[in-house]
């Protein structure tokens, strides 16, 4: 289910409905043509809330006529008739799907066509269908600016209602990505109904965090944010749940939010509800000693490489809590920060990697982090290549302010060649070299380039990339699709180092890059 999308229904969930004519024309709300066919109603007993809160209940009724081309319809977006004299600038809508913050909130608009003053709220991309039937959707209305007095608080001065419809009544369009079947819906308020408060949610969250020491800023990817919320988060909350016999909210179901934003931004979440403040209270103690383990277990520190190469010089913030936008995250029913609560010689660690078995390079020259403006992504993203036999490895080219950037490494602007550490022993499965300055639409294919014997050395010369080719480029190795990476790469985590030189040579910064499709294969 999208839980977005289910929010948007909820102004008209909170009351009970009765279809209204199917003429609502151009001139009149929703000011676009809109014919009575929707599988989509909020009939029944609403539930009303005096802390601007209303809930009800999505009812999916199948049309009779299963030919009819709306039969299969979806319920793309909501529009509500607003009251003209609400403060809309002034109102926030928040809306919950069984308990869930809908990924999308709702916002208000002013239609096309409409008369001057008026204004919708619109719910959109819900990607609804008809098995969400019987979803429970809220919706909690507030003003930005307390106390303001043309905020709209409660349905009587939010909704627009018809003539001679008591206040609180609100006109809703139910529409469906086709924009042909949509029904124009009267929702009535109920008195307000006794009833448990809504669920409060709580969760758990991981988060890279860079510090001075970081070499390259870590980019989340949504394999691995699924990976850790399942297998870090999911499975040691319910088990702990399990273990001490903690009442979960059944409105909720226990969700983790790895879309491609969220994972961009490199926090992992799971989130639930407990039935009460007291079944929290269980598992206060275990989860501060959990975000105590999980500091450093996160970040590789109990493994042979001490540091996992992707957060090289960063620390994972580890938070229980509510439900937020890190790192903005309220109080929920289990509260532990592994920043205040672990202890000072854990809390203080910051992954760095062992690095006694990376012979390389063979050359002498300042292979520190970011001592130039080159750098590489902490992912090497993988691609067909010439032949149904090959498999390009690319490396992505990061540019960002050196260190010290008045040093001699510092001031280099060219970035005049890259070397690879890769098994001499392996150089047949190397099948070519592919590069992609920016600007270039197509890949440029070279034949391997290996140094002398023994010094494990993959040459990628003659680059003589300015910042702006540089940044965003890419640097492929072509590989016999049968080749294993660890072993090629000679390190393990499916894990490559490259270097970047400078024309003197004297400066040669040296990165991790981590295949990050085979990282996870089989896995997620």
């Amino acid at each position: 289910m999208n839980h977005a999308a289910v929010a948007a229904l909820l102004i008209a969930a909170a009351f009970a409905a009765a279809p209204l004519p199917s003429g609502a024309q151009n001139g009149t709300f929703p000011f676009f043509k809109c014919n009575a066919k929707t599988p989509y109603n909020f009939p029944g007993v609403s539930r009303s809330y005096n802390n601007g809160t209303y809930c009800g209940t999505l009812v999916v009724t199948p049309l009779k006529n299963a030919s009819d081309p709306c039969a299969n319809a979806d319920l793309r977006k909501i529009e509500v008739n607003i009251n003209p004299a609400c403060d809309v600038k002034n109102t926030i809508v928040k809306a919950t799907i069984n308990g869930v913050p809908t990924a999308v909130s709702p916002s208000f608009f002013v239609p096309a066509g409409a008369p001057e003053g008026s204004y919708a709220l619109r719910l959109t991309q819900l990607g609804l269908d008809q098995g969400n039937d019987g979803d429970n959707i809220c919706i909690t209305l507030s003003a930005k600016t307390p106390g303001a007095a043309n905020a709209c608080t409660k349905l009587e001065s939010l909704c627009q209602a018809p003539p001679g419809a008591p206040p609180g009544t609100c006109v809703a369009a139910l529409v469906d990505t086709t924009l042909r079947c949509c029904a124009v819906t009267e929702v009535r308020p109920t008195g307000v109904t006794p009833a448990r408060p809504p669920p409060r949610l709580t969760c758990f969250y991981m988060h890279p965090r860079a510090t001075p020491a970081a070499g390259t800023p870590f980019k989340g990817e949504v394999k691995g944010c699924q990976w850790a919320a399942d297998n870090m988060l999911k499975s040691a909350v319910l088990a702990e749940i399990a273990a001490v016999g903690a009442v979960m909210d059944e409105r909720v179901t226990p969700f983790s939010n790895c879309s491609e934003e969220n994972a961009v931004k490199s926090t992992t979440n799971f989130c639930w509800a407990f039935n009460s403040s007291a079944e929290g209270a269980k598992m206060q103690e275990w989860a501060v000693n959990l975000v105590t383990k999980l500091r450093l277990e996160a970040i590789g520190y109990e493994t042979k490489y001490k540091c996992s190469p992707w957060l090289i010089g960063h620390q994972m913030d580890v938070i229980f809590g509510g439900y937020g936008i890190y790192p903005d995250i309220p109080p929920g029913d289990i509260n532990a920060d592994a920043n205040k609560d672990a202890p000072t010689n854990v809390s203080s660690i910051v992954c760095t990697p062992d690095l006694s078995t990376l012979n390389y390079p063979k050359c002498t020259c300042n292979t520190t982090m970011r001592n130039t403006r080159f750098g590489v992504q902490n992912w090497v993203y993988t691609y067909p290549g010439r032949k149904p036999t090959t498999t390009l490895y690319c490396f992505t080219v990061d540019v960002f302010n050196a260190t010290d950037p008045t040093s001699p490494c510092g001031r280099t602007d060219t970035l005049f060649k890259a070397e690879i550490w890769g098994d001499d022993k392996q150089r047949q499965k190397l099948k070519g070299i592919a590069i992609q300055p920016v600007g270039a639409k197509n890949f440029i294919y070279r034949s391997p380039s290996w140094g002398a014997p023994g010094d494990q050395t993959i040459k990628v010369s003659q680059l003589n990339w300015t910042p702006q080719q540089a940044n965003g480029s890419k640097i492929c190795l072509e590989l016999d699709s049968n080749t294993d990476i660890d072993s090629f790469c000679m390190f393990g985590l499916k894990t490559c180092w490259i270097n970047f030189f400078d024309e003197s040579l004297a400066c040669c910064p040296l990165y991790p890059s981590t295949a990050v499709d085979k990282l996870f294969e089989g896995i997620v």
